[in-house]
């Protein structure tokens, strides 16, 4: 017996979704937003740790402080979840 061709979702002339309401209790609602806001808050520090890096490394002058700063940013740029979990 021959096996089926597999179909993407695109590939379908209509697509199946599913909706669905929670109601979250309020101690869930709480979590919800403390993981929420954890997020965005780890998103804006590697943002601001990338921006800051750029910045560094437009100075060319081999000023020690400014070096040591880039291997910083570098090294918790490597593990981010590491350099910002705490």
């Amino acid at each position: 017996m021959p096996r089926p061709k597999t179909v993407t979702m695109a590939q379908l002339p209509y697509h199946f979704g599913v909706r669905l309401r929670v109601y979250p209790s309020t101690e869930q609602k709480r979590l919800i937003k403390r993981n929420s806001d954890a997020s965005r808050f780890i998103y804006n520090e590697l943002v601001a740790m990338d921006r800051e890096l750029y910045a560094l490394r437009q100075v060319h002058c081999p000023i020690m402080l400014v070096q040591q700063r880039i291997a910083t940013l570098v090294a918790r740029l490597k593990r981010p979840a590491a350099s910002i979990a705490n």
